[in-house]
């Protein structure tokens, strides 16, 4: 069980899919992806060659999202100055970019969710209080504050704050 909703959860539970895994994700977000898809569309990245896997994949799959032509509403793809802080968005080597517009970002992350059936609880907050039940040191199952309860072998905090 994965609780969040930024881009470290999706890529979580896809990972534990990929990995043969049953896979949840309780999100106290209706929208998923964090700031990737809430208004951070630059990536600032040096050496794009470190970055690989899912992450990697994320930003492939935001290149070809830009290789349609009906992508560019705003501006034409050849206007596009194709650079920020001294390092291209465009990779057409790598085949990544590495700017992009948050509802792009958010239709990737929904993208990885619906290509892993991966389910996904919105809008379910942890009960800070006494919604973490432990036994003998361990999480058993989680309490949101809509009452629902969450038992799994693993439980990944997968927030932006600590449980």
């Amino acid at each position: 069980m994965v609780y969040g909703g930024t881009s470290a959860s999706v890529i979580a539970a896809v990972q534990l899919k990929k990995m043969g895994k049953s896979v949840i994700i309780i999100s106290p977000d209706k929208h998923l992806g964090g700031m990737s898809s809430s208004g951070l569309g630059f990536t600032d990245v040096g050496n794009k060659s470190v970055i690989g896997g899912l992450a990697r994949e994320f930003y492939h799959r935001i290149y070809l999202y830009y290789q349609k032509e009906n992508a560019w509403k705003w501006q034409k793809k050849e206007d596009y100055g194709n650079a920020g802080q001294g390092t291209t968005a465009i990779d057409e080597n790598g085949k990544t970019m590495w700017n992009f517009e948050p509802h792009v970002a958010e239709q990737v992350f929904e993208d990885f969710i619906n290509e892993f059936n991966i389910p996904v609880y919105r809008n379910e907050f942890l009960d800070r209080k006494k919604g973490v039940i432990k036994q003998n040191g361990k999480i058993v199952f989680i309490k949101t504050l809509s009452g629902k309860k969450f038992s799994a072998k693993i439980f990944i905090d997968a927030t932006t704050k600590a449980i």
